[in-house]
């Protein structure tokens, strides 16, 4: 596993643009790796005055021609790659972490028809937010109390799929961060893996980990 970090430019019209409409980032994602298709998490995150994209992946990326797209033209090496694996052999069952992640906080209303599907809403305010990460956490490895984090920002993300122009989607995106007590090494490292909740094409689901 490789956990890699791109400098983007956001002066940059094509930056601007992409970061409005993740179908576009999700697209140049896929086209820096080479071989089977498959579905990378990735994330964008603020940090002080640079934005970042951040990308977990199974193979050896090339962000040659991403970093020519959306990255400061004279910038000589926009994106640095790390190893994941030895980061993951590091997990121990009741270690305390330090976490963010940007997810879709969504619940499921079952329709009164029999044959319908339940229709899928956003969670608006931040209580809710909150609740949806602390339900969550128990299947995936960690505890959560609602002192020890936050939502540090939400807001909603409005775009048109590419393939097709008049499908609009909308996503309530929710940045989750604070301090996690790892109840479970194993399923922890599945979920730093393979991510938490919906809408994993569009930036949403990718957990990370530092020391508090």
């Amino acid at each position: 596993m490789y956990l890699s970090r791109v400098a983007l430019d956001t002066r940059r019209m094509e930056t601007t643009r992409a970061l409005a409409k993740p179908a576009i980032l999700h697209g140049a994602i896929e086209q820096c790796f080479k071989g089977e298709r498959k579905r990378r998490l990735w994330r964008i995150d603020q940090l002080m005055d640079t934005c970042y994209l951040l990308v977990l992946s199974e193979d050896y990326p090339d962000f040659t021609v991403l970093s020519e797209q959306f990255c400061a033209p004279n910038e000589k090496s926009p994106w640095e790659t790390k190893s994941y694996s030895s980061f993951l052999e590091q997990i121990n069952t009741n270690q305390t972490w330090r976490f963010r992640i940007c997810a879709n906080p969504v619940h499921s209303v079952t329709s009164r028809e029999a044959n319908e599907r339940g229709k899928i809403y956003a969670h608006i305010t931040k209580e809710h937010q909150k609740e949806w990460l602390i339900a969550r956490s128990e299947k995936n490895g960690f505890s959560l109390c609602t002192s020890s984090f936050d939502v540090i920002s939400s807001e909603w993300v409005q775009f048109n799929k590419s393939s097709e122009r008049h499908r609009a989607i909308s996503i309530l995106t929710a940045v989750f961060e604070g301090i996690l007590t790892v109840t479970d090494a194993d399923c922890f490292r599945k979920t730093l893996i393979n991510g938490i909740g919906r809408a994993k094409a569009y930036g949403c689901g990718l957990l990370t980990a530092m020391r508090p």
